[in-house]
């Protein structure tokens, strides 16, 4: 169907709705980043399949929102005769409503997919506007979609206490005292990777995310109303941890909601991650709320003795299936290019995925493959599709960012190579984006430290040369779990959370030049404390860095010492773990230089 049909048939339903304009995210009631086929309604407006974007639509025009990771994509995906194309966090939609919005309009929203802080922001903007917003749980979108698939219905499985390290009933009273303390009488959860953490149960309502769609309410004396779909539980339920547990139907949530406000009962709710219709639930009830984050996210991302020692053993087994692949890249690639039948990128991402199957407890990709060629690689969160995927040719730069879900653990790496001759150019920005990346792999930082307070360490080197890249420099992955993980972070905006022991994070500074290349070294890493008790990260990655992209003039002796030092690790560890050819491949790209 058109996007002007689509169009059409929403602005039939903002007609008779009464409504001026109409907000579509890229969202669910779980602020999911991947979301069910069922939510993607975003999608199924404007063709755009990236992982963060909104969509404003008025009467005469409609505007989408994406950020500069998904600038080209934007562009190759959305009919941009129909919607002006306008940047995420420059021009943000608050700020697009405040220029543009005019007396007397009416603009509605789907209050579960939107949190309280998108509202209260959007408010902000519009009081000046003589605008209003108004809230419609049942979604416009939904009336005019006639073949929106149902909501899914995956497996929910119980998740090994030996891994988690905690059973899930003492999980629930430890953050259940925190409710006590705070004066809250209950905390409302909505994300699922919470839940999943809370109760040690996995799921798979959604691709690289092993995590189910539920809600849950969680009371001041431990127990907790879960809220999910009973047909999930198609296995023995007996091994998972029921102790004060009630399960209810989801279409039961809201009315738990209004009952805790007729009892004036205080509901914790975390303002940026839960739908606003909690808060505006309870209170037209007459209960309270207690607005902050939800403190099972720092509970979670502080990971435990059994869980560090899980990940470990994940990333370890993730970077054999690394040097496997990129022992085939080099050994493969150069000739294929030379026979005329150059390696694809789909066919690229399929082997690294062939080499994670062959590892024991993976279970499915934490994400989907960037394999990007060339200019492709330009676009951060590039996919390859078979009729329009790029291919390795000589004089190919080639990224691959690609991780694994397993049992005992998430992953997440980006290696960037070349095939064949490179400009001075590229050289340059390879070796300062490997500059960056080592700079903050060495840093060492006091306790208290907090995210933004690193990014710059790993900008320098780029922002010498008037250089940088759009996108953050570190990320949280959960422990079978999110790939990104809130709320650790490493990037320009400003994070409130220190960073803490325990936490997983990645270091991935990059570079990007349109319709060229792009440039990416990421491992995941931890958060350890050294004996003075500062600071410092751990690589969890354990694959090569290609090292004959590098301009030597460039680095410093500590830089090419802490370059030999990890690949000497890597040599260390992983060549037990590899045989024959692929051996030797290893010992070639670990040797010191």
């Amino acid at each position: 169907m058109p996007a002007n049909t689509r169009l059409a048939a929403l602005r039939h339903e903002m007609k008779k709705e009464g409504v001026d304009a109409f907000l579509v995210p890229l969202a669910d009631a779980h602020q999911g980043e991947y979301i069910a086929d069922h939510d993607k309604r975003l999608k199924w407006l404007t063709g755009f399949t990236g992982s963060a974007g909104i969509a404003i639509v008025r009467e005469r025009d409609a505007a989408i929102f994406v950020d500069g990771r998904y600038t080209v994509q934007a562009a190759r995906q959305v009919d941009l005769s129909a919607f002006s194309h306008q940047h995420l966090h420059d021009h943000p939609p608050a700020e697009w409503l405040q220029q543009n919005a005019r007396k007397g309009d009416c603009i509605a929203y789907d209050p579960w997919l939107h949190t309280s802080t998108q509202i209260d922001e959007i408010e902000k903007a519009i009081t000046d506007t003589g605008a209003s917003l108004k809230a419609i749980p049942e979604n416009l979108i939904d009336r005019a979609w006639a073949d929106q698939p149902a909501p899914p219905l995956g497996r929910v499985r119980a998740y090994p206490e030996e891994l988690a390290g905690m059973r899930a009933s003492d999980k629930r009273k430890g953050i259940a005292r925190m409710l006590k303390d705070s004066g809250a009488d209950r905390l409302a959860v909505t994300l699922p990777d919470n839940i999943a953490w809370l109760m040690n149960v996995r799921g798979s309502d959604v691709p690289y995310n092993p995590m189910p769609h539920s809600f849950l309410l969680l009371a001041k004396d431990g127990t907790a109303d879960w809220f999910i779909d009973d047909r999930k539980f198609r296995a023995d339920k007996t091994e998972i941890d029921f102790e004060g547990v009630t399960v209810r139907s989801v279409s039961s949530f809201t009315n738990a909601l209004k009952a805790a406000g007729a009892a004036r009962e205080c509901v914790w709710i975390d303002p940026t991650w839960s739908p606003v219709l909690l808060k505006q639930t309870v209170e037209a009830a007459g209960g309270t709320t207690k607005m902050e984050a939800d403190p099972i996210t720092l509970a979670k991302a502080c990971k435990s003795e059994a869980e560090q020692t899980a990940m470990r053993a994940a990333n370890k087994r993730d970077s054999v299936a690394w040097v496997k692949f990129l022992a085939w890249l080099d050994e493969s690639a150069a000739a294929r290019a030379q026979a005329g039948n150059p390696i694809s990128e789909l066919e690229a991402a399929d082997k690294i995925l062939e080499h994670r199957k062959e590892a024991n407890q993976f279970l499915e990709p934490s994400f989907e493959s960037i394999s990007a060629a060339d200019g492709n690689a330009a676009l951060c969160h590039y996919a390859p599709e078979p009729q329009s995927q790029g291919h390795i040719h000589e004089d190919t730069i080639y990224l691959l960012d690609s991780g694994g879900q397993y049992l005992d653990g998430t992953t997440d790496t980006t290696r960037t190579v070349a095939i064949g001759r490179v400009s001075d150019e590229f050289k340059d920005r390879y070796t300062r984006v490997l500059k960056g990346h080592i700079a903050l792999a060495s840093a060492r930082f006091p306790k208290g430290t907090k995210g933004h307070q690193l990014d710059a360490i790993a900008r320098l080197p780029l922002w010498q040369a008037g250089l940088d890249y759009d996108h953050g420099t570190g990320h949280g992955v959960g422990v079978c779990l999110s790939v990104h993980e809130h709320p650790q972070r490493i990037g320009k905006q400003v994070s409130n959370v220190a960073l803490v022991p325990g936490m997983t994070i990645t270091n991935e500074p990059g570079y990007y030049e349109a319709d060229k290349f792009g440039i990416r070294i990421e491992n995941l890493c931890e958060i350890v404390e050294g004996e003075d008790g500062f600071l410092e990260l751990n690589d969890l990655t354990l694959a090569p860095i290609a090292t004959h992209m590098i301009d030597f003039s460039l680095l410093t002796k500590a830089e090419v010492d802490w370059l030999n030092s990890y690949h000497a690790r890597v040599r260390a560890e992983m060549l037990p773990l590899v045989d024959g050819t692929q051996a030797d491949w290893l010992i070639k790209a670990t040797e010191a230089v």
